[in-house]
């Protein structure tokens, strides 16, 4: 693209900041190297986070009070760009204003999982009022959000596994874009006697269950660093309490966690139908193995017995039982560490930024001929 856009970026916006949110600071830095770039955001100016934006401007959008806060992206209306990018869930919801004006791209992370699987959300609300108005809110989000994938131009499905659900929520084909790392960042070091877990506090994730693993290690030199935040925290820093081989580290900045990596033993990553999992390339890039599970993204990001390990219907005695194999066999863990650093080359942002460059250049030349 050798001519200078206009690109506006609609940046979803989480208390917490995880992969989805790196991966949009990082693509928004990007073009910013080439392009004029506009960030619009609902996170608050003084919210300070770990996320660079490069030389990208970053606009507040104040939701209104009047509406639910996703509607916020739905209403906002903007002009002048070439290209409109939407992050996740609500911002994808700008593709319904401005479609017919700009072209529009989805990074899709996934298909929001309360929208098309109501029924295990129901299972958390203890009142019938609260089933009621959870069922009513989804319906009209869930409209939205279809409404706005059928609007977008082009969708960057994430994984293999977020291209499939694309297909069969928004009966739409999508085109796989890997968010990447940057490699450089990452050390080499020792391989010490702890195992880390790098993930936020929620259910989803079974840092619980890694945490529960531990009474079933029999290595006793092993310990479990727990790096991570989120709404759970403090129920988990509770339980790993229980566990005199459990150290609770809870956020760390990038730089201490580049060091964890480092001198690890092994990464574990256990999430329920991950959309894809930075984590075993984040470990990989930093020569060390992850222990996974035989779910989601994870099966693209983790090669079984080879650059990690994908346990199939997970418990924390199967956990337990990876750790001892990988303390008791340091020279096979060292080993499947080399071979995940050579198979996580393919995801540094050098070669995916490459084809995110493709993907925008293609799209504006089906634009510019249909105009």
């Amino acid at each position: 693209m050798n001519k200078r856009l206009k690109i506006a970026i609609f940046e979803p916006s989480r208390g917490v900041v995880g992969g989805g949110q790196k991966a949009m600071a990082k693509i928004a830095a990007h073009l910013a190297e080439k392009h004029d770039v506009t960030i619009f955001t609902q996170r608050p100016p003084e919210q300070k986070f770990e996320l660079d934006f490069g030389k990208a401007c970053i606009k507040y959008i104040k939701p209104n009070k009047q509406f639910l806060a996703p509607l916020a992206f739905l209403l906002k209306k903007v002009s002048g760009f070439d290209l409109l990018f939407l992050g996740g869930f609500p911002a994808n919801l700008g593709s319904i204003r401005n479609s017919k004006s700009t072209p529009c791209i989805t990074l899709c992370y996934s298909p929001t999982r309360v929208f098309y699987d109501l029924r295990e959300h129901l299972k958390k609300c203890s009142t019938r009022s609260g089933q009621i108005k959870l069922i009513f809110k989804t319906i009209f989000l869930r409209r939205l959000d279809y409404m706005a994938s059928q609007k977008t131009h082009l969708i960057l499905a994430i994984s293999k596994t977020i291209e499939e659900r694309v297909k069969r929520y928004y009966k739409r084909k999508s085109v796989v874009f890997y968010p990447g790392i940057d490699s450089y960042q990452f050390k080499k070091g020792k391989y010490n006697n702890y195992i880390l877990s790098v993930a936020r506090f929620v259910s989803a994730k079974r840092v619980d269950m890694i945490i529960k693993s531990m009474e079933y290690v029999k290595n006793k030199k092993i310990q479990m660093y727990i790096v991570g935040a989120g709404e759970r925290e403090k129920e988990y820093r509770a339980l790993a309490k229980k566990y005199p081989n459990v150290k609770f580290l809870g956020f760390v900045s990038n730089k201490k966690l580049f060091e964890l990596y480092a001198n690890c033993l092994a990464a574990i990553y256990i999430p329920i139908d991950e959309d894809e999992g930075y984590v075993p390339i984040e470990a990989g890039a930093s020569e060390k193995t992850t222990i996974g599970v035989n779910e989601g993204g994870l099966r693209e990001t983790i090669i079984n017995g080879k650059t990690g390990f994908l346990i199939d219907n997970v418990t924390p005695q199967k956990v337990a039982e990876k750790i001892d194999f990988l303390a008791n066999n340091k020279k096979i863990a060292k080993k499947m560490g080399k071979e995940a650093y050579k198979y996580t080359r393919k995801f540094d942002w050098k070669n995916t930024l490459t084809e995110l460059d493709k993907a925008i250049e293609k799209l504006l030349k089906i634009k510019a001929k249909v105009k």
